[in-house]
Parts: C-alpha cells; structure tokens; sequence
C-alpha cells in the first residue's frame, strides 16, 4: 500500500507545477473575458483563403443578393465575413456596421450575441485595436 500513496503525492506535484500559459489573443484581451471569446470566434485564421473567396465589397454585393433572394443565412455568413476582413483592414464602422446588419438578418443564429457585441461601436473600437495588435504580431 505505501508504493500507491508515494506515486499519488508525485503527480500531484507534477499537476501543481504545471501552469496554463495564455494566447497572444488572450494576452491582448487583458482579461476582457467577452472581447476574447467574440474575437476567438471571428479573428481570421486563414486571411488568404478567406480573402480568395472575395474581398470585403464583394462579400457585401453576394449578401444583399442573398437578402434580396430570402437567402438569410447566407446572407448573414457574407456580412459576417465581411465584417471580419473590415476588422482585419481596422474599418471600425465597417465592422460595426456590418456585423449589425448580420445579427439583424439573422435572429435565429445561436451566436447572435457576438455579432450584436461587434455592432456597438465602443466594443468594435476595442475589438478593432487588438486584431490589429494581433494581426501585427502573427505576421513576425
């Protein structure tokens, strides 16, 4: 029995020492727990990929298509989208502008929240300064 409580004291050690380490994205935010969860939810991984598909002004164009057409979920993926390169160029009105008219076409979308977050110019200010913090930092 003595060799089963020796290797229990040594992990939990072993837990105690490890510690998490926090994100660039995290260090950024400062603690700001809601800027860090809507921006780990629409900061742009893959700008390139993303930006083949079109850019921003595009992105608008095929979404007012769709909202013509009735097509509201594609509509609100477009301007969100949209919304997210207007936060990579630091386009702060674009961003909130947009991502206001995605959670407005959109009132069904389980993460309505983070869009309607973005679509208050105090947060798409603050949201604004860190991709770009961000983005600065990802491109060393």
């Amino acid at each position: 029995m003595a060799p089963l409580g020796f290797f229990r004291g040594r992990k939990k050690e072993t837990e105690e020492k490890v510690e998490k380490e926090k994100t660039l994205l995290e260090e950024l935010c400062k603690g700001d727990n809601e800027l860090y969860r809507v921006l780990s939810k629409t900061l742009l991984l893959n700008l390139e990929l993303t930006r083949k598909a079109g850019e921003m002004d595009a992105r608008v164009e095929k979404a007012q298509e769709y909202e013509k057409n009735k097509e509201y979920v594609r509509a609100r993926v477009e301007y969100q989208i949209a919304g997210e390169l207007a936060l990579f160029e630091g386009k702060k009105t674009e961003v909130q502008k947009l991502f206001k008219k995605a959670a407005e076409i959109d009132p069904a979308y389980p993460n309505r929240s983070i869009l309607e977050f973005l679509a208050k110019k105090e947060n798409a200010e603050k949201a604004t300064a860190v991709a770009h913090e961000y983005y600065a930092r990802k491109a060393k």
